[in-house]
């Protein structure tokens, strides 16, 4: 890649080029080889970690527009993956929650994420990708 030296210098400017890279190769690879998407395992994995939850709360903790999230779960649904059912504090509201299945599928794509994660951040040593992920981390929550 023969970039201008000017964007180079740019954090901004490689932190996007990395970045959509790094979601154009694990999304392709999520699909190929688990079926999922790169925002349905992102809601597999929200579920798994905070437990069941309204829909818009998880739509809301993954920046996911109400209507994408909509999709997502139904799609995760129509596989089996996640569930929705009443909310037994608030009958009103309905919450979603993981499957055993869909407990078994983040397993197999967390596994296939590791994998694409060390390809992509084969040039750096392991001590770089743990410094690399604590400041990208850091930038993230601020």
């Amino acid at each position: 890649m023969d970039l201008p030296p000017t964007l180079l210098a740019t954090t901004t400017f490689v932190l996007h080029r990395v970045g959509a890279g790094s979601r154009r190769a694990l999304g392709a690879r999520l699909a190929d080889e688990t079926g999922l998407s790169l925002w349905e395992f992102a809601v597999l994995a929200a579920l798994a970690d905070f437990g069941p939850a309204a829909q818009r709360e998880t739509g809301d903790r993954l920046g996911l527009d109400p209507s994408d999230m909509v999709r997502h779960m139904d799609r995760l649904m129509d596989q089996g993956l996640a569930e929705r059912d009443r909310d037994p504090a608030d009958r009103r509201r309905y919450r979603i929650s993981l499957t055993p299945a869909g407990r078994d599928a983040l397993d197999r794509a967390l596994d296939l994420v590791e994998r694409v994660e060390r390809e992509t951040l084969a040039p750096l040593t392991d001590a770089e990708r743990r410094r690399l992920h604590e400041l990208v981390t850091k930038v993230l929550t601020g």
